[in-house]
């Protein structure tokens, strides 16, 4: 793992030369398609190394593989419901236009969806937490 800051970094690079790219090109559809297809690179690659980490966790500690698996179990479930509730139905852009690729619209609002639904788990593990240190004292 001694590659991994080099992989951040160098992610990190990408995502902010394409941000760059899509300002600087405004309102166009390359633009955004750059931005779309980047955003399936990265969900793709994350959806990769969540599926072959825990394999190889489970490689390395075989006890520790049932908290990897329910882990991955989650990441699917959220993935299922998140799947569910898109939709793709066209959009009419600010410019008249509509937008009416299916893959896209599903796949944009697939993401929305499992950042809302993570966003609200993030935020009642930590609420969790915190009240249960108060009554654990």
């Amino acid at each position: 793992m001694k590659y991994l800051p080099i992989i951040k970094y160098v992610l990190l690079i990408v995502s902010a030369v394409l941000l760059a790219f899509g300002m600087v090109q405004g309102e166009g559809s390359v633009a955004l398609d750059v931005m779309l297809v980047w955003s399936l690179v990265m969900v793709l690659l994350t959806i990769a190394l969540t599926v072959i980490m825990p394999l190889v966790a489970v490689f390395q500690n075989p006890k520790s593989a049932v908290r990897s698996l329910i882990g991955l179990g989650i990441l699917v479930v959220v993935f299922l419901i998140s799947y569910a509730l898109a939709t793709d139905d066209p959009i009419r852009l600010a410019s008249g236009k509509i937008m009416d690729d299916s893959f896209e619209l599903k796949f944009s609002d697939t993401s929305l969806w499992m950042t809302y639904i993570t966003f609200a788990g993030v935020i009642l593990s930590i609420l969790y937490g915190e009240l249960y240190k108060v009554f654990k004292k």
